[in-house]
């Protein structure tokens, strides 16, 4: 026997849903949406307006707020009869005659093709209507509850995380059905519960790219992850333990447990991280098109006279005024793709694309590598565009004339990194990309990027070190030139290992 609640649920949607049957004269559409839903107000403001006055005499349009119980029964259960995917379930909700379109996007793309559709042919989507409401869903629920075991579950989600929000409707839903169900429900952008989260899934199992992924479910010894949370399937976790129950062992880990946890997880991802973040600085310096500007920039303050003393200030105060131009920029740049990380289908957009682009990058420079060992190295794809060099070309000759080269070398060192950010961001970005799906913005963020900053000067160093010591810039240029082909080597290796491991985490 199911629980007399989850019985009286079922009756009062179908009930609803029989309501719906039968309104034969104008079918109704019903919009599903919950008041905190940016996308749910998005598609309010500006689409249904317009929809509405085109199509508001040919349907019966209702606005449910999930936030009543009864509406979001109805919803779970027209998603149960459908046959919704759980990857696909999102807010607002659409259900037009045996159909459901769900999400902003598809909801803009699809509406209007739907109403068309029954106008063209009202009797076969009233048919399909009525199929889809015959269906019964299987009902949940505990088969006792008086006798029944204390159960606890730890869950873990993340402010402005789409499919935290939909698990968290699930789960006061199922703290309705399961009256012995306790829920802990923790914050991961919280130290402790990004730790706690990564002990329980190291214990359950969890695979170590999906270590502190959101949203999770920890019920015993096991786990329930992302579009895995459903009510069909937290229910049957549920169940399982029913009759033994579990207990709440997070509450009683230590701080100094926690910090056994945090040197396992430091050893999982940073130890990647921190290779692919100095790779990636000590490639981009290293990158042609980079080094040229640095060899030309020697060159020219050799020419007009400048003393060696004065070329090791000048490369010195040109070097600081890099890092920091670089170092600002990549804040902000972190600050960004953090924010934008919050909404997942874009999170997914931003990491698995520059994934895709530094497999791509990876190739162009395997392929310019076969290109500087023809002595191709013009033709190479990616370097700086030739109006590009030349403008930094004029900044330099510009900047290496004023009466204070200190001044002169800062302000050139800040104009060239501006300049030269379309050859060099195609390291850089990758990098903060990484970074961001790593660490998000935290100390650590920024260590890996001062980190990968002083990588990406400290070539411009050794040139300027060098040039102190007496060695040519003509002699430095043959050798950079003959070597070409293996930076770009390296640097395919670079494209490659963030490309993998970007893809590695979001997996």
């Amino acid at each position: 026997m199911r629980t007399i609640r989850t019985a009286l649920a079922l009756a009062f949607t179908l009930l609803f849903l029989a309501g719906i049957a039968y309104a034969e004269d104008k079918p109704e559409m019903l919009f599903f949406f919950s008041q905190d839903c940016d996308h749910c107000r998005n598609v309010k403001q500006e689409f249904l307006p317009g929809f509405l006055e085109q199509y508001g005499d040919v349907i019966d349009f209702k606005q449910l707020d999930i936030e009543v119980e009864a509406n979001l029964d109805s919803l779970f259960a027209l998603e149960d009869r459908v046959n919704v995917p759980e990857a696909d379930k999102e807010y607002p909700a659409i259900y037009f005659l045996g159909s459901m379109v769900e999400g902003e996007m598809p909801i803009i793309m699809q509406l209007e093709s739907m109403v068309e559709a029954f106008i063209a042919n009202p009797d076969s989507l009233r048919k399909l209507n009525r199929e889809v409401l015959a269906r019964t869903p299987e009902p949940f629920g505990p088969a006792e509850v008086e006798n029944s075991s204390s159960v606890y579950a730890a869950y873990f989600f993340k402010q402005g995380c789409k499919k935290c929000g939909r698990a968290k409707e699930i789960i006061d839903r199922l703290k309705k059905t399961y009256p012995m169900l306790t829920i802990d429900m923790m914050d991961i952008g919280e130290e402790r519960s990004k730790l706690l989260s990564a002990a329980l899934g190291i214990r359950s199992g969890l695979p170590e790219n999906k270590l502190m992924s959101t949203p999770v479910i920890f019920i015993g010894d096991k786990y329930l992850l992302s579009e895995d949370i459903s009510l069909r399937s937290v229910s049957a976790l549920i169940d399982e333990y029913v009759d033994s129950g579990t207990k709440a062992f997070w509450r009683d880990i230590r701080d100094e447990d926690l910090d056994v946890i945090r040197d396992q997880i430091a050893g999982i991802f940073d130890g990647f991280t921190l290779i692919a973040i100095i790779l990636a600085g000590l490639a981009d310096g290293v990158n042609p098109c980079a080094f040229a500007t640095i060899l030309f920039f020697v060159s020219y303050l050799s020419m007009v006279g400048r003393k060696k003393r004065e070329i090791l200030i000048v490369g010195l105060c040109f070097s600081f005024a890099v890092f920091i131009t670089y170092f600002v920029a990549g804040l902000g740049f972190l600050r960004i793709v953090k924010e934008m990380a919050h909404f997942d289908l874009l999170a997914k957009f931003i990491f698995g694309g520059t994934g895709i682009l530094c497999i791509i990058f990876g190739f162009l420079s395997i392929s310019d590598y076969f290109k500087a060992k023809k002595g191709n190295v013009s033709d190479m794809t990616l370097q700086l565009p030739k109006f590009l060099k030349k403008r930094i070309h004029a900044t330099i000759r510009k900047k290496a004339r004023m009466e204070s080269y200190i001044a002169g070398a800062l302000i050139a060192g800040f104009m060239v990194s501006v300049l030269e950010f379309a050859c060099t961001g195609q390291v850089y970005l990758p990098a903060i990309t990484l970074v961001v799906k790593q660490e998000g913005v935290s100390s650590m963020a920024v260590f890996y990027l001062f980190l990968y900053n002083l990588c990406f000067i400290l070539p411009l160093l050794i040139v300027f070190a060098f040039v102190y010591f007496g060695m040519s810039s003509q002699v430095i240029a043959k050798k950079m030139e003959s070597r070409t082909g293996t930076i770009k080597l390296i640097l395919a290796v670079v494209f490659f290992t963030v490309g993998g491991l970007l893809f590695w985490t979001i997996l």
